[in-house]
Parts: structure tokens; C-alpha cells; sequence
């Protein structure tokens, strides 16, 4: 039963919840079976990183006092035993789609994965010549038995090992126990095999390697192995998710206590349990750290599955064009007559690539100001930056250390930057800057013009074909005044509390104004609602978890007006508590395209405003990032953006209904059509293409 008194859905449930959402799309037969069997790659990496950042939380929360755990209403010993039931249901779900229904259809499609079985005796000759020419240079087996070894085999975090039994030929009365590394970085995971009886065959690479086991280990019987793999690089959020003052007083608990963040240890399904008693003694192992994980392990690989025929995806889409960027003709002009809104991946990011590019060679710009959540490889705007600071320009950088991403890499980006004179200002600890955002100022008779860059997604082009982001282009006075406001006080590296003033009408910052300004949206459709005027509020969003907002949504909800949230993540509110939520309904979108918008759209008695934000109603997002929300002001792009919510909001194919306890209900309307949002929306860009410059979409 839910506790009313609490209507709040746990985060860590509606995370699972969410990673159901993507089983269901790896078992729908119309998606191409590739994909099915990304989706099923997407829910093995989301369930590890679930592990990696939700567990270690909830054990620590164990430690702490009754009364915190009262008042946060968090209970974690019987919360974890109803979340490991949930993923064994959910793992053994995943095993029944990968085999009943994936591995079937890609054999339709003549495509054959090994999976759990014996090597065809044709393909035999191959994977030893495979072996013994490129793997086994490679293999770094290791005797586990300390008479072998002076030192602990030590397993590296985020590295796959298979754990062999195996016994001397002349001397079967003794077991050994040795490990061997499954070089996955250099071949992926999956090997194609030479084609036999008009199929293509794939392998599991550490199958390559139990075959081949005999030659790695001469003079040994090979009486089984098992995959494992280690997460050492566990994260304590706790910061992340509730007030300081709790937080600190959860810290200070621990401390007393000793905690330490626990390893995560994931086996193959079969490992007999005196296998891991052994490793327990051996590796020192708590066997409380094992996680069974199925017939095969690190199931994220299943994104990189080999491309063996384009009937296996979804059909290419081009990267549609903008009609206001005319490629004869400067990016800056075509700000200048208008705002500019890019609805991405369905139309071209090249007008982005250019706005950079040609802030580096144009005489008149004398500043550019960005902030870089992230740095990927062969960053097109980091060679334009350094362009733009060896062509004289003021450029400053914010960046986001960020331990999940190559630390060398971004020391090396780092070094080239500051060798091109770029100024580099690292984030405030505690306060990471979240916004995707950037300034360029231009220097002409007139006087000073700015141009800002404004998204919900960040500057990659390498994966801007795989994410639905927004991104505006804007040379609106007041918004890039701000923006240069913001920027100026990032420089700064001062806490916000610092600041007892600063002016942000038009762009609302996180840690200033935009809680604030939400509520204030909210309220304001309350009282056109008691009014009887027109209300209504509709949120699309990542995640959806502050409590404060929430109840403001249930207090919308309750005075009458509409609310109806869509979710591609997990969501703290519950839809349909009778006399609290039952005027709101929840939705969760998932499709062929990663959700990454987050627009909010209130209805304001008919003069409606739209919102484009980098932030999610998260605590972590509202009080520990900087996140900036921006209102869509020209009447055309408003336009484009209604349409955009209300295919969102009519999707009948790609969007689940979450109930009380956020299962994922098909919804069954045969009195409408089909709609799919992403189809919709792609349609949208096209018309956009297809009417030029005059920005007219019917």
C-alpha cells in the first residue's frame, strides 16, 4: 500500500521501474531485432549503474539513526530485499526476450549468436588461429594458489575475467584455480566468425577463450569456468539527494561508523558456490558482495553489437536541413532576423558547428564564453576554441571534472587549450555546472552584439545523431545580457549564497531563481484556474524528484488544473491518489531516439509560455548544479514546440501509462490512429525544410 501521508514514489524503485520501460521495447517485434538489442544493452548498462550508484547509498543509510530514516521515510533493509527480488524478475525477463525472442529473429534474419552452445566444428580451425595469432598475446592468466604466486590475483574495476578450475594431467586429485582477463578493448566483445550454411555467426569473446583454454593452459584438464567482474568505483550520493543538514548529519554518522562503500562482485549464473567461497578467502571477498548477473555478464556490450546488415536497424534519417541558415551567409546573420531552434537529432547540427567555427575567424568577435559539462574525443568545438584564441579572441571555458570520463583525456585537452591561450576555470566543488550553454561577443560600429548558444543537451557531435535535444540560438537583448551576467559570476567562483541579489528575469539559474520562478508558474495556473480561465501544465522532463515541486503539482492538481507529466526516467510523483493526484497523469516515453528534452509549457490564460531547460526537478539538479531554464519567445518556434508536446502527449505507440505503483501500461486508444512521437516530430522538421525561410509550419 502507498502511505499517503508520504506520496512520494521511491527513486530507487521508479529507477527499476524505468529500466522495465526498456525491457518492453527490447520484446516489442517491431522494433528491428538489432535494436531490440541495444535496448537490452541499455538496461544491462542502467542496471550496473543502478548497482554502482543506488547500493552503496542504501547500505549506508543502514548505518545511520532510526530517526533520519523515520524522517526521510526510507527503510533500506526491507526497500533492498524488494529491489534485488525486482531485478532477479527482471534479469530472468531479460534472459527469456534475449533467447526466445531476439535470438530467433536474428536467425530469420541469418544472423546466428552463440549463445551458451558448442562450436560447430567448421568454425574450429578459425577460432584457434584467432586465438593463437591476435588473442593470446593479449591473456594475462594468473595461478590464484599462492605456492604459484607471491602476489593476490587482483581483479581490476570494470575489467571482465573468466575464473577457471583446472587440474594437473598427472595429478587429478588436486584442484587449481587460475583467472584470465577477457581483453574486450582491443576486439569488442563480439567476434564474427567466417559464414557457414548462408548464415553469419558472432561469438562471445570470452567463449573464444574457454575454447581455446587447453592452449592457454598446457598440461591442465579444463573442468569449467565462469565469467566475474568487479566495480570498484562505487559512489556515495548522499549529497545529492537530501537537504545539508541531513546530509551532514548522515556523514557524520558514517564517519563514526566506519563505513566503507562496498565492492560489487557480478558472476556468471552457474558458479557453484564452493567456486566463490574459494575467491571469498582467496580475494578476500565478502560474500555479501557477490551478484549473480545471468548466463553471461556486462550484457551492456550488447550496444556494440556488430553491424552485419541495415535491415537489422532502424532506416537511416537524414539530418534534415534549417532553411534560416543559408550556407552563403553568416550563422550571426541569421540570429540576427530571428531566434533559431534546432530540434535535434532530426535536423542538421551543423548551424551549431558553424556558430563556433565562424566565432573563431570573424574579425568581430572579441569574446567567447562556454561551459563544458563534458569533453569527447575530437571535440569540434575545442579546436575552435583554440582556433578562436590564437586568432586573438578572449575565450574562457568552464569545465566539469568529471571522474567517469578519461582523466588523461581531458588532461591532454586541458594542456592544448591553455597552450592556445584558452582560459580555463575549473567548477566549484559541490557545484557542478550542469548548464549547456555559451556567449559570443562581436564588436561592430553599432557597439556590442551578443549571440548565445542555449540547450538541453551539450555540445557532442558525435552522439547528436542518437539524442532529441533542443538547442537555441538567440540574439535577444536581455537573455544574452544575462547569460553574460551568469557567466561573469561563474568566474568568479564564488557560492551562490554570496550573492544576495542578481537580476535573471529572462533565464532562470539554478541556486537563484528557478525553483522559485516553477512554483510561481504553478501558482499562477492555480489562480486562473479558481479564475475560470484557461490553465493547464504540461512537463516533459528526465526526472522528476523534488519533493517541493511535486507537492505544488499535487496542489495544481487538486484546485483543477490539468497536469500531465512525460517522463523518460524515473518520477517521484504519483498519478491517480484519490483527492491528491487524480487530475494528473504520468506518462514515460521511450523510443528509437535517447529522451534528453526538458521543456515545461503552462497555459497562462491562453497566452501560453514554453520553457527549455538543461535541468531536471531533481535535488541534486536544483541545489548542487548549475542548471539554466530559458523561455522560447518567438511565435514561431512556440509553434514548433506545441506541436512537438502534443505528439508527445497523443503517442500511442511509444508511451507507457504509469499507474499508482508506476507499472508501464500500454495505452490502448483504437478510436485515434497510430502516433509515434519521434516519427511525428521528424515529420515536423521536414514541413519546416520543405516551407523555407518564411518559418511557417501548418
Amino acid at each position: 500500500m502507498i502511505d499517503v501521508s508520504y506520496p512520494y514514489f521511491d527513486p530507487n524503485l521508479s529507477w527499476l521501474s524505468n529500466n522495465y520501460r526498456l525491457l518492453l521495447e527490447a520484446n516489442d517485434e517491431t522494433v528491428p531485432v538489432r535494436e531490440r538489442l541495444r535496448f537490452l544493452g541499455i538496461y544491462a548498462s542502467q542496471t550496473k549503474e543502478f548497482f554502482r550508484v543506488r547500493i552503496p547509498s542504501l547500505l549506508a543509510m543502514g548505518e545511520v539513526s532510526n530517526d533520519i530514516r523515520v524522517k526521510l521515510n526510507l527503510f533500506p533493509e526491507s526497500l533492498l530485499e524488494h529491489i534485488y527480488e525486482t531485478v532477479e524478475n527482471q534479469l530472468r525477463e531479460f534472459n527469456d526476450i534475449l533467447v526466445s525472442g531476439i535470438l530467433p529473429a536474428l536467425a530469420d534474419q541469418g544472423v546466428h549468436l552463440y549463445y551458451r552452445q558448442v562450436f560447430a566444428a567448421e568454425h574450429s580451425p578459425f577460432l584457434r588461429k584467432f586465438f593463437v595469432d591476435r588473442l593470446f598475446r593479449y591473456l594475462q592468466p594468473v595461478f590464484m594458489d599462492s605456492r604459484r604466486t607471491s602476489k593476490m590475483p587482483f581483479f581490476e574495476s570494470r575489467q571482465l575475467y573468466l575464473v577457471v578450475r583446472l587440474q594437473l594431467k598427472e595429478d587429478p586429485e588436486e584442484d587449481w584455480y587460475a583467472t584470465v582477463n577477457v581483453p574486450s578493448e582491443p576486439f569488442g566483445r563480439f567476434i564474427e566468425l567466417p559464414e557457414s550454411d548462408g548464415k553469419r555467426h558472432v561469438a562471445f569473446l570470452e567463449d573464444v577463450i574457454r575454447e581455446n583454454l587447453p592452449l592457454l593452459f598446457p598440461g591442465y584438464t579444463i573442468l569449467e569456468s565462469y565469467a566475474i567482474r568487479v566495480e570498484r568505483e562505487t559512489e556515495l550520493s548522499v549529497e545529492d539527494e537530501y537537504p545539508m543538514q541531513i546530509t551532514q548529519r548522515i556523514l557524520k554518522q558514517l564517519e563514526k561508523r566506519n563505513f566503507i562503500q562496498p565492492f560489487q562482485y557480478f558472476y556468471e549464473s552457474g558458479m557453484p558456490l564452493f567456486m566463490r567461497e574459494y575467491l571469498a578467502g582467496k580475494a578476500a571477498i565478502p560474500m555479501n558482495e557477490f551478484h549473480e548477473r545471468g548466463h553471461y555478464i556486462c550484457m551492456q556490450d550488447l550496444i556494440k553489437f556488430p553491424v552485419l546488415s541495415r535491415r537489422l536497424d532502424y532506416p537511416y534519417q537524414r539530418p534534415v536541413q534549417n532553411p534560416d541558415f543559408d550556407e552563403k551567409s553568416s550563422v550571426f546573420d541569421a540570429i540576427q532576423k530571428a531566434d533559431q531552434l534546432l530540434h535535434l537529432p532530426y535536423q542538421s547540427y551543423e548551424p551549431i558547428v558553424r556558430f563556433f567555427n565562424e566565432a573563431a575567424i570573424d574579425p568581430h568577435v572579441r569574446e567567447i564564453h562556454v561551459s563544458l559539462y563534458k569533453i569527447s574525443p575530437n571535440s569540434f568545438i575545442l579546436n575552435s576554441l583554440i582556433s578562436a584564441s590564437r586568432n586573438g579572441k578572449r575565450v574562457t571555458t568552464y569545465v566539469e571534472l568529471n571522474t567517469k570520463l578519461d582523466i588523461q583525456e581531458n588532461l591532454q585537452w586541458s594542456k592544448k587549450m591553455r597552450d592556445a591561450g584558452v582560459k580555463i576555470i575549473l567548477s566549484v566543488p559541490g557545484l557542478k555546472v550542469h548548464a549547456k550553454m555559451a556567449l559570443v561577443k562581436r564588436k561592430v560600429q553599432k557597439g556590442w552584439e551578443r549571440y548565445a548558444f542555449l540547450g538541453t543537451g551539450g555540445f557532442y557531435r558525435l552522439t547528436s545523431r542518437e539524442i532529441v535535444d533542443h538547442a537555441l540560438l538567440t540574439s535577444h537583448r536581455e537573455l544574452t545580457n544575462e547569460l553574460e551576467l551568469l557567466f561573469g559570476y561563474l568566474s568568479t567562483q564564488d557560492e551562490p549564497k554570496k550573492y544576495k541579489y542578481l537580476p535573471f528575469n529572462f533565464l532562470q539559474v539554478t541556486q537563484f531563481t528557478l525553483q522559485k520562478r516553477l512554483l510561481d508558474l504553478i501558482d499562477r495556473e492555480i489562480a486562473n484556474c479558481n479564475a475560470g480561465l484557461k490553465s493547464f501544465i504540461t512537463i516533459k522532463i528526465n526526472q522528476l524528484q523534488d519533493h517541493i515541486l511535486i507537492d505544488k503539482l499535487y496542489q495544481a492538481g487538486q484546485m483543477g488544473v490539468p497536469v500531465h507529466v512525460i517522463v523518460s526516467e524515473s518520477c517521484g510523483l504519483i498519478s491517480g491518489l484519490p483527492s491528491i493526484s487524480d487530475n494528473i497523469t504520468v506518462s514515460r516515453h521511450v523510443d528509437r531516439y535517447v529522451e534528453n528534452t526538458r521543456i515545461f509549457h503552462f497555459a497562462n490564460r491562453g497566452n501560453d509560455e514554453i520553457f527549455l531547460s538543461s535541468c531536471d526537478w531533481t535535488h541534486r539538479n536544483l541545489h548542487r548544479r548549475m542548471d539554466i531554464c530559458f523561455p522560447v519567445l518567438d511565435e514561431t518556434l512556440k509553434n514548433q514546440m506545441r506541436i512537438v508536446l502534443r505528439n508527445y502527449a497523443n503517442d500511442n505507440q511509444k508511451s507507457v501509462r504509469l499507474d499508482l505503483y508506476q507499472n508501464n501500461l500500454r495505452i490502448a486508444d483504437d478510436s485515434r490512429g497510430k502516433l509515434r512521437a519521434q516519427e511525428a516530430n521528424y515529420k515536423l522538421v521536414e514541413k519546416i525544410e520543405k516551407n523555407g525561410a518564411t518559418r511557417k509550419v501548418e
